[in-house]
């Protein structure tokens, strides 16, 4: 199989979908990678590393998508990038169903494209391995971003995450108990600060829990509680994801109102719309604005600001699915792991999943 990877241009990704070794792997199996001219280097893969591994290394964005069975990318596909696609490819990226423009799904229907998006795929065990290895880099980078936001000279309330003795630590807010919610309540817990942990479902508090020694205050996420507790928090992360849709509001504009003055919110669901009121995508060299006297910092794609960590856990999460269609082909995959079909949102020019088939209503709704 030709297997074309496209340098990401859009946001600021700085990630790649495949590293030297496993481009070594594929090749020496009689795959045919077209790695796009400095496709790795902001991660630190130089055009020389996969050389080695066997790749063609080719000089635009056009030949990497034209000579291609299969396109690997990370960020959503863009209009321009459906230009370049030849009609029944398959496409693999980031989907982020809810904020694709209409034109850009019209166009890979129109050309009967197979559509994967990462963060659908789903395992034999019903887990999402993409979400879930991005969730634990989004997590520490959130808590990171907190202590930095907090600091005086960057606006912020001027608190320290561990407290000192004799201080209070900060009061860390957690809305949601997934990858990314676990893994901020890890690092907030290993920084010091006082984590209050929310979602809907009991048996993930209950985990959450178990797992931190009851180090983390655990509520279930009703409007009532979220009000109590966000009036005295120093941060708020929202870290709620939604299989294929958009998350619920759950932080309204009165209750940014009524926190503290130069907290900050990181919400970390803004992919998918967010469930921040107030809130709106930022950059990864703009990360902030203020709100209602809150600092809010909502960066669609956290992990690429760790480029080079956020390529290898995104390659090795993708790479059996990668291996297996390569050398058997998508309908072998979806035999043998049929939970893969989850992660198929347009299967040659038909819409497939839910969320995919309200966007062609809409996509029709808008032809002109």
């Amino acid at each position: 199989m030709h297997i074309g990877v496209v340098k990401q241009v859009q946001q600021e990704e700085c990630r790649v979908p495949a590293v030297p070794a496993g481009v070594h792997l594929l090749t020496e199996r009689g795959h045919t990678v077209h790695i796009e001219r400095d496709a790795g280097l902001a991660a630190g893969f130089t055009d020389d590393d996969y050389r080695a591994a066997g790749a063609n290394i080719v000089y635009s964005r056009a030949e990497a998508v034209g000579r291609a069975e299969l396109v690997l990318g990370v960020a959503p596909m863009q209009p321009e990038d459906v230009d370049l696609l030849r009609p029944h490819q398959t496409v693999m990226t980031f989907g982020h169903l809810v904020t694709l423009a209409p034109e850009t799904f019209r166009g890979m229907c129109d050309k009967s494209i197979t559509a994967i998006a990462y963060e659908l795929i789903e395992n034999d065990q019903h887990r999402r391995p993409i979400v879930e290895v991005m969730g634990e880099i989004a997590g520490p980078i959130a808590i990171t971003l907190a202590a930095r936001f907090l600091e005086t000279h960057h606006g912020g309330r001027g608190v320290l995450l561990s407290g000192l003795p004799g201080v209070p630590p900060a009061q860390v807010a957690i809305i949601g108990a997934g990858a990314v919610g676990l893994s901020a309540a890890r690092a907030a817990v290993g920084a010091g600060a006082q984590v209050c942990l929310f979602d809907r479902e009991p048996e993930r508090l209950r985990l959450a829990t178990q797992l931190f020694e009851r180090r983390v205050v655990t509520y279930l996420s009703y409007r009532y509680n979220l009000e109590q507790v966000l009036r005295f928090a120093d941060v708020v992360i929202g870290a709620v994801w939604v299989h294929g849709g958009r998350p619920p509001t759950l932080i309204t504009t009165d209750m940014v109102r009524q926190m503290k003055r130069r907290a900050v919110i990181i919400d970390c669901s803004i992919d998918q719309g967010g469930i921040c009121e107030t809130g709106r995508p930022t950059t990864l060299t703009d990360p902030v604005y203020t709100s209602e006297g809150v600092i809010h910092c909502c960066v669609p794609n956290l992990p690429a600001a760790v480029a080079r960590t956020g390529s290898f856990a995104l390659a090795n999460a993708l790479f059996p699915y990668v291996r297996h269609m390569a050398s058997s082909g998508i309908e072998k995959v979806i035999a043998d792991q049929p939970r893969f079909q989850e992660g198929i949102y347009i299967r040659d020019g038909q819409p497939t999943h839910p969320a995919a088939r309200q966007m062609a209503e809409v996509a029709a709704a808008t032809r002109v």
